[in-house]
């Protein structure tokens, strides 16, 4: 065998594989493949929602503002207020009840009036002249569990007149310038109650209401429902003016810059027919009765003392009755015996339903030394009630501290505070209850008296001080005893005799 052959048959030679050379780590970190981001959706969400949160009171803050601050968002706030629950009249506890029996007062042929101002939020910044619902609401309800029968100013002026009587513990109701809150929050409570009100409207107001003032449409509606008297409290000359002599005085009291006092009649004259003509209109009745504006009626807040005798004729012209508010701590139930231009009401503060009997059983003893009319008839009392005197109605914790307003002409008592310098009225003593009848007495019939306010009422207490009037008395007065309502040229403060209407300054 040759060796070719030879190799050709040995088997080849095993193949060695060499492994791969091995790596040594890089230092430096390979780029890794591209991913996709996370996600961040959530996250920003969640971002959002609290940068959302914290603007969104952020963003409110301008209608809440608008709606506690100013008097028309309180308004507006209220009409939802009311869409959305209206008031309900209170139900009162059998003790309540029992404690406004043994408080009220009896009496017949007289009337006690009661001026309030707005219902609702303290929207005009009155104060203790805005009474809440809630409160309201317990007047009506306490009045009545007692018995009190609401009576409205056309009905007064007709028994005045020598019409159909005033029944029982009658009481009146009003309010001014035909507010919008004040007949939105009570005439669901008037209805409940099946009580009645009297509105004294100022007339440019309402044919422009706005939001503060009642339309002549809602007033219409109110009147429809029988709830409401409407009657006037001017068409326009419910505001101040700058006065002959400088100053401001409302205009229904002082004659402007220049003008004369006749034209100063004419002016007067042309308000009153344009108030009346536009309430009988829309009504179709005439008004009788008239609420001065602030209720300043002459005998002060004036630049011109004849002013006083014109607005009373000007006054007779129109309405067989016309209100005011002096001397709130004298008050007394008024009857057909009282000068029918100068009755006066009680301004009604933020009372519980118990303070409010009181106040009027107050009116109720003062109409006992000062009714010029006839007697009314003998009616029961309750012994518990008339067996004790009674207490000066400045020291009831619910009356209003007496209060002034400083001037350039002197210190001027605001409507419803005594002078400072003269003490609370004297307590009308009551002699014990001997006889389950007590009999209201007064001087025989006289004809009304050609001015007004009435004179002061008559107080069993020792003369210190002369009681207010009108007239000079027959003997000299203390030296330090002011009277009742000095005559000054500067205007009481709105908001203690009823308020300047807004927009109408």
């Amino acid at each position: 065998m040759s060796s070719q052959t030879r190799l050709l048959e040995r088997p080849p030679a095993p193949v060695e594989v060499q492994p791969p050379p091995l790596r040594r780590p890089d230092p430096s970190p390979a780029p890794r493949p591209s991913t996709p981001a996370a996600p961040t959706k959530p996250r920003t969400s969640i971002r959002q929602l609290v940068v959302g949160l914290i603007a969104l009171p952020l963003t409110a803050l301008p209608f809440v503002a608008y709606a506690t601050l100013t008097p028309e968002g309180r308004l507006i706030r209220d009409r939802v207020k009311v869409a959305m629950s209206p008031p309900t009249l209170p139900d009162l506890t059998p003790a309540q009840v029992a404690a406004a029996v043994a408080a009220a007062p009896r009496y017949e042929g007289a009337v006690m009036a009661l001026a309030y101002h707005g219902i609702g939020s303290a929207s005009d910044g009155e104060g203790g002249f805005v009474v809440s619902p809630e409160r309201f609401g317990e007047h009506l309800a306490t009045l009545r569990a007692v018995g009190m029968n609401t009576v409205t100013a056309s009905e007064v002026a007709a028994a005045f007149a020598g019409g159909k009587p005033l029944p029982p513990k009658a009481v009146m109701l009003t309010f001014d310038d035909g507010r919008a809150d004040a007949m939105m929050f009570a005439d669901p409570l008037l209805k409940q109650a099946g009580m009645s009100a009297t509105m004294f409207v100022i007339a440019d107001a309402a044919s422009q209401p706005g939001v503060y003032y009642a339309s002549w449409e809602k007033i219409e509606s109110y009147s429809r429902s029988g709830r409401w008297d409407i009657q006037s409290h001017t068409a326009g000359s419910h505001r101040e003016q700058k006065a002959e002599g400088g100053g401001s005085l409302p205009m229904l009291t002082s004659r402007a810059s220049g003008e004369t006092l006749d034209e100063y009649r004419q002016r007067v004259r042309k308000d009153l027919d344009k108030a009346s003509d536009a309430i009988e209109a829309r009504l179709g009745r005439r008004p009788v009765a008239f609420a001065y504006p602030f209720g300043a009626y002459g005998a002060d807040r004036t630049n011109d003392p004849a002013v006083r005798d014109v607005l009373a004729e000007e006054v007779r012209r129109q309405y067989g009755l016309a209100f005011h508010q002096d001397d709130q701590h004298t008050i007394p139930l008024l009857d057909a015996g009282h000068d029918r231009l100068g009755l006066r009401r009680l301004e009604v503060e933020n009372w519980s339903g118990i303070q409010l009997l009181d106040h009027i059983r107050r009116a109720k003893d003062l109409a006992q030394g000062t009714s010029a009319g006839p007697a009314p008839a003998a009616v029961d009392d309750p012994p518990s009630s008339d067996s004790q005197p009674l207490t000066p109605i400045a020291a009831t914790p619910a009356a209003a501290p007496p209060t002034t307003a400083a001037s350039g002409a002197g210190t001027v008592p605001r409507s419803g505070a005594a002078p400072a310098s003269s003490p609370a009225p004297a307590a009308v003593v009551i002699p014990p209850a001997t006889s389950p009848r007590v009999t209201v007495t007064a001087p025989p019939p006289t004809a009304p008296p050609a001015t007004f306010p009435p004179p002061g009422p008559v107080v069993t207490s020792p003369p210190t001080t002369r009681p207010p009037t009108t007239s000079p008395p027959t003997t000299a007065p203390p030296t330090t005893s002011p009277p009742t309502s000095p005559p000054t040229t500067t205007c009481k403060p709105a908001g203690s005799s009823g308020k300047c209407a807004p927009g109408l300054n």
